[in-house]
């Protein structure tokens, strides 16, 4: 938690997978992180169920088939960043500090 907190992210990106990772302990230290804005996930948790996973909105890859989609992050050089799901187009973006 301390390493996730210290690092205060505004955004984070969980790499796990349906049945690998993304467990509701670390899941809920990462969603509790001071100024995180959102969190994004490759696949829902299926462990976890509804509430420990974040909206479809932020998640690639919805059910336990691996559909094999993506996130895509693309930054400017003004220091803004965007957030893209491919999987239904939905894209948010975040000021520069």
């Amino acid at each position: 938690m301390a390493a996730i907190w210290g690092m205060t992210p505004r955004v984070a990106i969980m790499n796990n997978g349906p049945t690998k990772g993304g467990e509701a302990a670390g899941w809920k230290n990462v969603m509790a992180s001071p100024g995180l804005e959102d969190l994004w996930q490759l696949h829902f948790a299926l462990a976890g169920g509804k509430d420990t996973n974040v909206p479809d909105t932020f998640i690639a890859n919805v059910d336990a088939n691996d559909q094999g989609k993506h996130l895509k992050v693309s930054a400017l050089a003004d220091g803004s960043f965007t957030v893209t799901n491919p999987r239904n187009k939905f894209s948010k973006t975040y000021a520069a500090r």
